[in-house]
């Protein structure tokens, strides 16, 4: 069985840039290209691929938000994301957000099959260059951070959190913890009050940036 892969990107370019690398391989099929969110989502629905690349800048639906309804509505779907910001803070929201995978611009045609590979067989690939970032953001939360969120969180928060970065929707928290999804939104809501994080994927990304993912 080849990889059935959906490439999400605006530029046409660099669009038929990454689709003409990754059919050199033959484990690997370009089932469909979409030029903006929206439409990379529908077609998600429709061809159901094994890996979808993702912009992080795309028209009428953000790279961010794709992620984040790829992991709620086709959590099966291994999301790779391919951008030219080598900035900490997309990496970490991409990361806290469900990628598997996260390279730059920059990376070679090579990089990009190599990626995808390693992604569909489970695994997950950071850009060499932006390794450093995780290793600063797991450095804070290594010289208290832990014992900070220990301190404001209950083991019931604490573990809700975890859940929460790792992509669970509520119904699915309720079922893993044994209560009701009232009891989980109670839980969530003193966490956002301890925390003064508010949107649910910021709630993942303050969860990876402490250690708690």
């Amino acid at each position: 069985m080849r990889i059935r892969v959906l490439i999400a990107e605006d530029f046409p370019l660099v669009r038929e840039g990454v689709a003409a690398a990754l059919a050199r391989d033959p484990q690997i099929e370009i089932i469909g290209m979409a030029s903006n969110g929206r439409e990379a989502l529908v077609l998600a629905h429709e061809l159901a691929p094994d890996v979808m690349l993702v912009d992080l800048h795309m028209p009428e639906l953000g790279g961010m938000m794709v992620l984040e309804r790829l992991r709620i509505e086709l959590p099966q779907v291994r999301a790779i994301v391919v951008t030219a910001s080598e900035k900490s803070e997309p990496l970490l929201d991409a990361i806290a957000t469900g990628a598997a995978g996260y390279l730059t611009k920059r990376s070679t045609g090579e990089e990009l099959r190599q990626t995808v590979l390693t992604v569909h067989g489970g695994g997950s690939v950071i850009a060499p260059e932006l390794t450093g970032h995780l290793m600063d953001a797991y450095s804070r939360a290594s010289t208290g951070g832990i014992e900070e969120l220990r301190s404001k969180l209950t083991a019931t928060e604490h573990e809700v959190l975890r859940l929460v970065a790792q992509g669970l929707t509520d119904l699915q928290i309720a079922a893993h913890l044994y209560v009701s999804p009232r009891t989980v939104q109670n839980h969530l809501a003193r966490v956002r009050a301890k925390t003064n994080v508010r949107r649910r994927s910021e709630l993942a990304r303050w969860a990876v940036l402490h250690a708690v993912y």
